[in-house]
């Protein structure tokens, strides 16, 4: 598969999909704009695909802080002198139980970063990509935001805002030339899931879904929601009138929906 995206920018690219992604990109001889927290594994990340072929510059940035985040994007505009595509990709699950003392800390936290910095991600090139005429912007939402999932109130919230969010801005950018795409992946296996032990349906290799993700991208798909069998049963779970759904995730979830997801080396900060 061929790539038309010469500089790219993507948020969360230290771990899991976005940096699969970010690799992968690179591979074909790309530039690339990396934001994460972690500088030692963006700098290992970098290095992998320089050595690939690509070139990579790293933002050590946290998404939650505005100002730095802002200012990072800035930085990351001026120096590719405009992107052909920008892929909002930092996420994070958090853990709500009940009772729970850090429940608001955590809600905070998850909005700040699954849906208010996603967004400002898209809102701040989007307005560069109109000037221009050009360019695909892409926010990886995910299954969860179809119904809310037990134990993942945030979670889920944040991910049905994103979907919304992202229909509309399609609608609102279509005019100048510029592309929207919400790429909604299923269970894939990366540092995240590691830690889950519910249920995860079709399970997904990390490089796998990469290779999905871009060739959606690169043709222009307005959504997409892998694996195919999970896009097939979501359509049925969305359907569901409530008492059925509410039967199944109960069988599916059991006291996790009280208790919260827990998994190894789970904790209440974003990784």
């Amino acid at each position: 598969m061929g790539n038309k995206y010469k500089k790219i920018f993507i948020t969360g690219a230290s771990t899991g999909i976005g940096r699969q992604l970010a690799f992968d990109y690179g591979k074909t001889g790309a530039e690339l704009w990396l934001l994460a927290r972690s500088e030692s594994r963006l700098t290992t990340l970098a290095r992998d695909i320089q050595k690939a072929g690509g070139q990579a510059h790293i933002l050590i940035c946290d998404a939650t802080d505005e100002p730095a985040f802002l200012k990072a994007m800035g930085l990351a505009q001026e120096e590719s002198g405009g992107f052909d595509l920008v892929i909002a990709n930092a996420g994070w699950g958090g853990r709500m139980q009940y009772p729970g003392e850090k429940n608001i800390d955590v809600l905070n936290q998850v909005i700040d970063l699954n849906f208010r910095a996603a967004t400002q991600t898209l809102e701040f090139f989007a307005k560069f990509m109109v000037t221009a005429r050009h360019g695909h912007l892409v926010g990886v939402s995910s299954i969860a935001g179809f119904r809310g999932a037990p134990s993942a109130a945030a979670y889920s919230a944040t991910k049905a805002a994103l979907i919304s969010y992202l229909e509309s801005l399609r609608f609102s950018l279509r005019p100048f030339g510029v592309f929207v795409t919400d790429i909604r992946p299923g269970f894939v296996k990366t540092p995240m899931t590691d830690r889950n032990v519910v249920p995860m349906p079709f399970l997904m290799e990390v490089d796998k879904a990469s290779y999905k993700i871009r060739r959606a991208i690169s043709r222009k798909r307005k959504r997409f929601t892998f694996p195919w069998q999970m896009a097939v049963l979501l359509h049925i779970i969305k359907a569901a009138p409530d008492f059925l759904y509410d039967w199944v995730a109960s069988l599916t979830f059991g006291k996790q929906a009280v208790s919260g997801r827990t998994g190894k080396a789970e904790s209440n900060t974003p990784s």
